[in-house]
This record gives C-alpha cells, sequence and structure tokens, in this order.
C-alpha cells in the first residue's frame, strides 16, 4: 500500500512524529507550509488560531500540493490547536480530494484526544477514515498497531 505521511509541525514536535510514522511504514513525507509563519509564543499561537477558527480563515499555503492520485492510503499528522486542528492542516485538506482513499489523523497532543476531531473531518472530507491516533509518547509497537 503506497502511503503519504502529510503533516503540520510548529515546534518540531509533530515534525519528528511524522517522521518516524513514515520510516515505520515506509511512506513518503510532505510537510504542510504556509506562507505566514506560526513560529510565536504559545499565547500569540492561540490567539491566532482562535482568530482564523472564528474567521474560517484558511493560511495561504506555501508548497506544492503533491499529487495524491498516487497514494492508497493518506496520514494527517497536527498538533492541536485550542480543540481541533490548525486551520493550515484544513487548507490543505480543501485542495485534495480523499474520496476513495484510507485517510486517518494523528496528533501529537498531550492533552486532546483525536476522536472528537476526527468525527467532524469525516463530515466534511469524504475518505475512507480509519481510527485516529495520538502519536505524542508512541512506541514503534503501537504505531505499527494502528498502521494494520
Amino acid at each position: 500500500m503506497k502511503t503519504l505521511v502529510i503533516y503540520f509541525s510548529q515546534t518540531g514536535k509533530t515534525k519528528e512524529a511524522s517522521e518516524h510514522i513514515a520510516q515505520l511504514s515506509g511512506a513518503d513525507l510532505v510537510e504542510i507550509k504556509t506562507h505566514k509563519s506560526y513560529q510565536m509564543s504559545y499565547r500569540k499561537t492561540v490567539f491566532t488560531s482562535l482568530k482564523e477558527i472564528l474567521l474560517n480563515e484558511r493560511p495561504k499555503l506555501n508548497m506544492e500540493i503533491p499529487d495524491i492520485s498516487v497514494y492508497d492510503r493518506i496520514l494527517i499528522g497536527s498538533p492541536i490547536w485550542c480543540g481541533t486542528l490548525p486551520n493550515a492542516v484544513f487548507s490543505f485538506l480543501d485542495k485534495v480530494n480523499l474520496n476513495g482513499k484510507k485517510a486517518a489523523i494523528f496528533t501529537t497532543s498531550g492533552a486532546t484526544e483525536p476522536q472528537e476531531i476526527a468525527v467532524r473531518i469525516k463530515k466534511k472530507y469524504p475518505a475512507k477514515w480509519c481510527r485516529p491516533f495520538n502519536a505524542n509518547h508512541a512506541t514503534d509497537e503501537t504505531i505499527i498497531s494502528w498502521l494494520k
């Protein structure tokens, strides 16, 4: 099964988890990049995220959108900001067609589990959604089990 791991990371935690998951699954790896930087304090990140959520803003991406037609499975890695995925991830999801693809989200939150977020995503983005996963402190064994 040809797999793509696509991720958004501010602090490097999700990047690290994504690289590990890609290595264990033999997947290609792509980072979601935006024109504006999110390299800011925690407080400013929360404020910026809330503003984007409330105004339904989609940050402009600064990346080439991968051709997902060549992949069977898309794994989307993200932190959780203000109880949801950062709008940068939604900017990416708005640009691709996951219909007919196996897809799953994995997150790196220490406090929020991804199940509730996954329910909302399933309603908006048609795909064959698989069980979401919290990759925070995940072992090789739990990642491999999730990938099955």
